[in-house]
């Protein structure tokens, strides 16, 4: 049985879309979650 790598993100500033992008990236078959404690999240990075 093969199991789906997952990455969680803790935050939404810049670095948190940014890490989730690059990951993706590198990775595509990865499941990413992101958590951000404010109502918006950076959709600049």
């Amino acid at each position: 049985m093969s199991r789906r790598a997952k990455l969680v993100i803790l935050g939404g500033s810049a670095a948190g879309p940014s890490a989730a992008a690059r990951a993706k990236r590198v990775n595509p078959d990865l499941e990413v979650a992101m958590f951000e404690q404010g109502r918006f999240i950076s959709y600049g990075s």
